[in-house]
């Protein structure tokens, strides 16, 4: 198993805590900077498109770019959108992971990522379905986060329903912090463990 896309993303996790805890130290520095920020940026990779983008003939636009929302200010926006990028690429490793297994074991499970999670658990010791369940509450909080404008919903709440006592109500606001990242990495990494050899 192929565990550098989980590395990867356990390194992304830790330097966007350390930056955005040194921004903030900072007061985000100098924000007049960003434009050249930005220039400096398009140097940290070799290329901007590795194909024929219809985009890339399209010229950036001739203004300065600027905040137009102060990140002082909106500092618990950012971090809330970063933890659910994180979710969302989260649960994206997660997804390809599982089809890995599945291949490997000459299996199929339905299109979802809550589907292949279900037909890999047949083969998990019980001791560890705490690890199924915290796939699951990746799954439904990703699904709240960016389907369900950050509300539970009757779709998300059956997938914790079972195990999460007492469940969330429809409409509940869903909020998670960076620490739970680090659970949800836990129970993945458990789980792909777990279920991976035939």
């Amino acid at each position: 198993m192929n565990w550098d896309r989980v590395n990867v993303w356990t390194n992304t996790l830790y330097t966007l805590i350390h930056s955005l805890s040194l921004a903030k130290e900072q007061s985000f520095g100098d924000l007049d900077t960003l434009s050249d920020r930005i220039k400096e940026a398009e140097t940290w990779l070799p290329t901007g498109w590795s194909y024929n983008s219809v985009l890339a003939g399209q010229p950036m636009g001739r203004s300065k770019v600027a905040y137009r929302r102060d990140p002082n200010k909106h500092f618990e926006a950012i971090v809330r959108q970063v933890i659910q990028m994180l979710i969302q690429d989260l649960v994206v490793i997660l997804d390809n992971m599982m089809d890995d297994i599945l291949l490997t074991r000459g299996e199929t499970a339905g299109t979802f990522p809550q589907s292949k999670v279900e037909k890999l658990a047949t083969y998990l010791d019980p001791k560890y379905e705490w690890a199924k369940h915290g796939c699951l509450e990746l799954i439904a909080a990703r699904n709240v986060l960016c389907h369900a404008s950050g509300r539970w919903n009757e779709k998300s709440i059956r997938v914790v329903s079972t195990f999460v006592n007492p469940p969330p109500k429809e409409g509940d606001h869903l909020s998670i912090g960076f620490v739970p990242l680090f659970q949800f990495r836990k129970a993945m990494r458990t789980f792909l463990n777990e279920v991976k050899t035939a």
